[in-house]
């Protein structure tokens, strides 16, 4: 089990742009495979504070996840240019070592709700979302359109039904 230090929760957080980390905690069961790969299964914890992105408020968060990375040596790492969105993470490493906090920090970053909501937050006044729209609720007047930026994706995407 890894477990950042405040320090490093602090440079965390400012990697990840948050305005702070508390915690955060990987325990790993690692399985040597074949050519000095590394199977890393995962248990990440971590406490940190996020900013709401409908109040602008900060609010903690608890994030708790379990993932599979495959270590492989920087020599037989080759990019996945088919894109298989199924297919394992691969990490390459260079020589004896492999960084388990930066491979935890690379997946907490992919973790995270990119628009995190505090709990009970209420949508700003005039901002509606696709549900609104999907349910052919009123038109949408001059100034909706100005503060929804994909307001006219919207019109089209009602149009093909």
């Amino acid at each position: 089990m890894i477990e950042a230090t405040d320090a490093e929760c602090n440079l965390v957080a400012k990697r990840l742009g948050l305005p702070s980390v508390a915690g955060l905690s990987c325990r790993y069961r690692l399985t040597a495979e074949a050519r000095d790969t590394v199977l890393a299964e995962a248990a990440l914890t971590a406490r940190l504070s996020q900013i709401c992105v409908l109040s602008l408020d900060v609010f903690e968060d608890v994030i708790a996840e379990r993932f599979v990375v495959r270590f492989v040596p920087e020599s037989e790492f080759r990019e996945d240019e088919g894109g298989e969105i199924d297919s394992m993470d691969e990490i390459p490493y260079e020589g004896d070592s492999i960084d388990l906090g930066e491979a935890a920090v690379e997946q907490l970053s992919l973790i995270m709700d990119p628009y995190p909501h505090r709990p009970g937050a209420d949508r700003p006044v005039g901002v509606m979302t696709d549900d609104d729209l999907s349910s052919g609720e009123g038109a949408v007047s001059h100034d909706q359109a100005v503060r929804r930026p994909f307001a006219d994706l919207a019109q089209i995407k009602r149009k093909k039904r």
